[in-house]
């Protein structure tokens, strides 16, 4: 019988990378074209560029949201994966039915809490107060939506683990077109129909939600047809229990990765409040730039996903060579990928703005801003890059502590160093230009970036010699 799952232990391993990875790529960047179609909806058939920088203006909240949670998973990933490469379909389906009751767990709570406390992170990103009652409306109805996000994310970490990357870009493709419909009919019907104050902002959070919904729900039918099946990892409903063992090993590979990214998630805000009293000008800008980078953001962590789970697969397997093979193909290409992409960008990047800010007299600064940004931001994503699949391949040999480490030292102590001890006293006092100081605000990137390959430079050998995955002569060359 035909299968969807992908077994990475064996065959061509660089073919059977790029066709696993591949479909996860698509599907962040068919996530990215969704969001984008947010702030194009508002933008052009709501209430313009004001609404689209109150939507901008949450995805540093946002992405700390999904992020964390989609690292979470990571746990679901490592534990499947795992479970996959021994073909224990008891351990796979036993984990994958504890994640469900997990999700709602931490799911629910998280949306209840992220609604009421809306207005307070709100003004504690300094959010202007021209756009405060949009941004704080899109924030606290994405939120109820937060349940389905994180069953959706631990779900498709479950398949993918299971070497299925197929189902979930059919899954976003389908849904993600549901999402844009919805956009255009609740923007139409609340904005332009019963004229409703910020229905255009209304209209494109509700639709969100509603996507996130139809996601959940399937890749829930996914599973169970896997049961139906006889597949690896397929699930019935008397699975859905909080199955002691496997929940403890999801949270212990999954929460150290999430904390990770919370970490850097509250670093990335932090430089966004400080970057919100620049203005929305400056706050424009940065929406438009960090869509456009969002592109080769979410690229490459798609790729670390997919490495995450080939690793994890070997390493189950007990195949230390395919094990250090996969980190080096993984490395080699996301590098490739982010320096291609970058350098599509830098050469774009008046046009690629252009898609965001109308090109004008009137916001050559706004563009000015966001055509530097854009241009810094890209040449440097090959660090992020080289860093990602460092951590990417510990997470997936069941070292999850140590790339939390090394992101608290750089992203936690490093870049709030640089925020608070050298931009505020330093920079944002001065007469400098929005430009030069949104720049160098955001130079924060690269210098962290910079510094976790470094630590991941010594880090990387150390743990593949433990693990037996390089020998004691190989690490010593």
């Amino acid at each position: 019988m035909r299968s969807d799952s992908l077994d990475l232990t064996k065959g061509n391993l660089f073919k059977k990378i790029v066709l696993f990875a591949l479909p996860v790529v698509l599907t962040s960047l068919l996530q990215l074209v969704y969001n984008t179609a947010d702030l194009l909806v508002v933008s052009n058939f709501g209430g313009g560029v004001p609404s689209m920088t109150a939507v901008g203006d949450n995805w540093s909240i946002i992405n700390i949201v999904i992020n964390t949670f989609v690292m979470i998973g990571v746990g679901v990933n490592v534990v499947v994966a795992d479970a996959f490469g021994k073909k224990d379909n008891g351990l796979a389906s036993k984990s994958i039915g504890s994640s469900v009751l997990l999700s709602f767990i931490i799911g629910i709570p998280l949306g209840l809490l992220g609604f009421f406390l809306s207005p307070a992170l709100e003004a504690i990103m300094n959010t202007p107060s021209d756009i405060l009652d949009m941004a704080t409306l899109y924030l606290r109805v994405y939120m109820l939506g937060v349940p389905f996000l994180v069953l959706y994310n631990f779900l498709t970490s479950a398949l993918r683990g299971l070497g299925d990357s197929k189902s979930p870009l059919l899954i976003l493709l389908f849904c993600g077109l549901a999402n844009v419909g919805m956009n255009f009919f609740f923007v139409y019907l609340f904005y332009n129909v019963f004229h409703i104050d910020d229905g255009d902002i209304l209209g494109v959070a509700l639709a969100t939600v509603l996507c996130e919904f139809l996601e959940a729900l399937s890749t829930f039918i996914v599973l169970l047809r896997r049961k139906k099946k006889a597949e690896i990892g397929g699930i019935s409903f008397k699975d859905i229990r909080l199955h002691k063992r496997e929940s403890i090993a999801i949270l212990k590979h999954g929460l150290p990765s999430g904390l990770e990214c919370f970490i850097f998630g509250l670093s990335n805000a932090a430089i966004q409040a400080q970057a919100n009293l620049l203005g929305t000008v400056v706050i424009s800008a940065d929406t438009a730039s960090g869509n456009i980078e969002g592109y080769i953001f979410a690229a490459l962590e798609a790729f670390i996903t997919a490495e995450v789970a080939i690793v994890a697969q070997n390493y189950g397997a007990g195949d230390k060579q395919r094990v250090k093979k996969s980190f080096l193909y993984s490395l080699l290409i996301i590098v490739i990928l982010a320096v291609s992409m970058g350098g599509v960008a830098i050469a774009s990047a008046r046009p690629l703005i252009g898609i965001y800010i109308a090109d004008t007299a009137e916001n050559a600064a706004t563009m000015e801003i966001a055509i530097n940004h854009l241009i810094m931001m890209c040449a440097t994503y090959a660090l992020c890059a080289f860093m990602d699949a460092g951590s990417g391949y510990l997470r997936g040999t069941k070292h999850a502590f140590a790339p939390t480490i090394a992101i608290f030292m750089t992203a936690c102590v490093f870049r709030l160093s640089y925020v608070y001890f050298f931009y505020r006293p330093f920079i944002a006092p001065t007469d400098l230009s929005l430009t030069a100081k949104d720049l160098i605000l955001f130079g924060g990137y690269p210098a962290c970036w910079t510094l976790s390959c470094l630590i991941y430079l010594v880090m990387v050998p150390i743990f593949m010699k433990k693990d037996g995955v390089i020998a004691k002569a190989d690490h010593a060359n």
